[in-house]
């Protein structure tokens, strides 16, 4: 009878530990809940390390986790995604970050970053390939991160809508007006990316507990400057290929999908709003 005892102790605990997980995991936001203030002595690097053991919330529409927090000069985005599909969507149209500091949930008078932006006709790097997706030469994992590393490496510019002093909608990653935005991938292979703006560039007042909308969405892969459809196969087996030709503008060419499912994934972009009130220096934050 002793010899049974610790099996059902063990069976018990690894219940338990699952019952525990789910309960911590049932926890987590789909939206931020209150304000942050941001790390002290935090670095735009394209790193997470001084942001804790987890960030704030998991959004299941865009299936990133995600920080949204200040100090008193910059306001910040923090962000992780771990799903390998919605990494290939992220590196083929970015991430949008729109502000409302009017606090309203719109896109109107916002303002709106853009990042990682492919480079126009390039990019290739992005994907699985064309042989991706199950197919026996398939890149593994070492080669997919190395692509993906490649592929960032070449975004080198910002989308900056609705600001008074940027007369360019595309601004260089190191640029003067103190808009910082670097992503990269962890030892894991999960994408990470961080933010910082200004508050000067969005008009608000350091020390304020101003309250802002904002949306977090996905862009994904948008059709268009010589890319095409193509259906390869038939019944439920056939795959699509989206190719962007020699000159296609679309920054992630020779990308191929399973089926129509995968394919309208990748060019459907997913989204969220939010509220945050702005965390103050002498005031606790809200979380």
């Amino acid at each position: 009878m002793k010899r049974l005892l610790y099996p059902l102790n063990a069976i018990l605990f690894i219940l338990m530990t699952g019952i525990f997980s789910t309960t911590v995991a049932q926890k987590v936001s789909n939206v931020q809940q209150g304000n942050v203030t941001a790390p002290a002595g935090l670095k735009i690097d394209g790193k997470l390390t001084e942001w804790g053991p987890a960030l704030q919330a998991y959004n299941k529409s865009t299936k990133v986790w995600y920080t949204l927090a200040n100090d008193d000069k910059n306001l910040y985005l923090a962000i992780k995604s771990t799903d390998a599909g919605n990494i290939n969507k992220i590196l083929a149209g970015g991430i949008s970050l729109t502000i409302n500091t009017a606090g309203k949930k719109k896109d109107k008078d916002a303002f709106v970053i853009t990042y990682p932006i492919a480079p126009k006709g390039g990019g290739r790097g992005m994907g699985r390939g064309r042989k991706g997706f199950g197919q026996q030469d398939a890149p593994d994992s070492a080669q997919i991160l190395a692509q993906h590393k490649q592929a960032l490496a070449a975004c080198k510019e910002i989308s900056a809508i609705g600001f008074k002093d940027i007369t360019d909608t595309l601004i260089y990653i190191y640029n003067e007006y103190s808009i910082k935005a670097v992503a990269n991938f962890d030892d894991k292979g999960n994408f990470v990316y961080e933010l910082a703006i200004p508050f000067n560039m969005l008009q608000l007042s350091a020390g304020s507990e101003t309250e802002i909308a904002y949306q977090i969405k996905v862009n994904g892969m948008q059709l268009g400057g010589g890319m095409d459809m193509v259906k390869i196969g038939g019944g439920g087996g056939g795959r699509v290929s989206l190719d962007g030709g020699s000159g296609g503008g679309g920054g992630f060419g020779g990308f191929s999908a399973r089926n129509d499912s995968d394919a309208d994934d990748m060019m459907t972009p997913t989204d969220f709003w939010g509220k945050y009130t702005l965390a103050t220096a002498n005031k606790p934050p809200a979380n």
